[in-house]
């Protein structure tokens, strides 16, 4: 059953997450995330996740027979919490490792605070390049960068017949997130000479995209790319983009708001057909990623995707190493262990391999202990009638797709 913790002080809300009554002798966990705010779907597909690997491990008899513990921190979506939360997590809740963050902005304030006072963080989702790019030895992700999200997009317009645009209109968040997956994907075009007719930044939860959505349709685009960390974002541009008669060949959108059920929960039919490029949720056509899609979906009544995938391998991959740690009770000795566990990790988990090391990214920037198979992770997808579908790579598509110069058919 699960555990509801004490307020904070500064009315933050902590939310733990364990199978069985709280004991002394847990391990802990700590995740900021956003429980409340604009972003508290996410926080609540991250506890979900959470939820089902931790009621999974413990019922199994835990680690070396003591029950972990996640304990979700509310941080709003604000940068600044996120790292008041993390530092409270470290030096009030006592916790061994942390994951979660939700954003990249938030993410880096997290990293930044568990470096300097020498506490694990294993990213779950946050992707910005930066994250792994720093060189703090106390950080680790298993996911993909921003970087990484347009990779099977751009695999899909190099190697399916009449599917590289031939102009491309762009619009992206002006966030770290935003920035990251906006440069990769306008390095790769301009390698490809597709002319890029239309480059929109623009702020987060904006209220309003008419303006530039009336803007980019003077300029006739053949693709409409979009970058969203906010799902309210994505939602709006797209539909206002529908409404005002934008008409490009394609709508993709990479990462962020593009990628989870609100999205067509929200914008009904006008959700069909737009694609989404981003971090993959495990090989559905794997017997044991189905197995745990069939699992997840019957505890919760929606198909996991990237973030979820994220959340549960990501307690799969600390439990590993606490169960390989050499643990005595001090805790900067234990930190330092599951660290040095953390570095020896080689596993599978049902979002793929996993192992950290020294990285070469897409745009030749070097990562400290980026899971070294992230540019195997991922997926270009496709709403359709309220489920998103894989599309590319073919090996883990799940429907048949092409896209022909001047139509799309299933």
């Amino acid at each position: 059953m699960s555990n509801i913790s004490k307020l904070l002080a500064a009315g933050v809300v902590s939310f733990g997450i364990c199978s069985g009554a709280l004991a002394q002798e847990s391990l802990k966990i700590g995740a900021p995330q956003p429980m409340t705010g604009p972003d508290a779907p996410f926080g609540v597909k991250f506890k979900n996740a959470y939820s089902m690997a931790v009621d999974e491990i413990n019922a199994k008899g835990g680690i070396n027979g003591r029950k972990i513990d996640v304990i979700i921190e509310d941080h709003g979506a604000k940068n600044p919490l996120a790292a008041t939360v993390a530092e409270k997590l470290i030096t009030e809740e006592k916790v061994l490792v942390l994951t979660g963050g939700r954003a990249s902005g938030q993410a880096l304030e997290i990293a930044s605070i568990a470096q300097r006072l020498k506490t694990p963080y294993l990213v779950d989702h946050p992707s910005a390049d930066v994250i792994t790019a720093k060189g703090f030895e106390w950080v680790f992700r298993n996911n993909p960068t921003g970087s990484i999200y347009p990779e099977a997009f751009n695999a899909f317009i190099s190697e399916v017949p009449g599917a590289l645009p031939k102009s491309v209109a762009l619009i992206y968040d002006n966030t770290v997130f935003g920035k990251s997956i906006g440069n990769s994907v306008k390095a790769f075009l301009k390698s490809k000479n597709v002319p890029i007719v239309s480059d929109e930044a623009y702020p987060v939860n904006s209220l309003d995209f008419k303006p530039v959505m009336t803007k980019i349709k003077a300029t006739n685009p053949d693709y409409l790319l979009m970058i969203a960390v906010s799902t309210t974002d994505a939602v709006l541009m797209t539909r206002q983009a529908k409404e005002i008669g934008v008409t490009p060949r394609a709508f993709v959108g990479f990462g962020g708001g593009f990628g989870v059920v609100d999205f067509a929960k929200q914008l009904g039919a006008l959700s069909d057909n737009v694609f989404s490029s981003a971090a993959w949720s495990g090989n559905p056509n794997e017997p044991a990623t189905a197995a745990f899609y069939k699992t997840f979906k019957d505890k919760y009544g929606f198909l996991p995707k990237e973030h979820e995938v994220e959340g549960y391998s990501a307690i799969y991959i600390i439990a590993d190493a606490l169960k390989r740690a050499k643990l005595t009770g001090d805790l900067a000795a234990d930190r330092e262990a599951v660290r040095q566990a953390l570095l020896n990790t080689d596993m599978t988990t049902v979002f793929g391999k996993v192992k950290f090391g020294a990285w070469t990214g897409p745009l030749g920037d070097q990562y400290t202990n980026q899971n070294i198979y992230s540019r195997d992770h991922s997926v270009l997808a496709q709403w359709r009638n309220g489920e998103l579908l894989n599309v590319w790579p073919k090996a883990e598509s799940e429907m048949a797709y092409i896209l022909a110069d001047n139509t799309t058919t299933r």
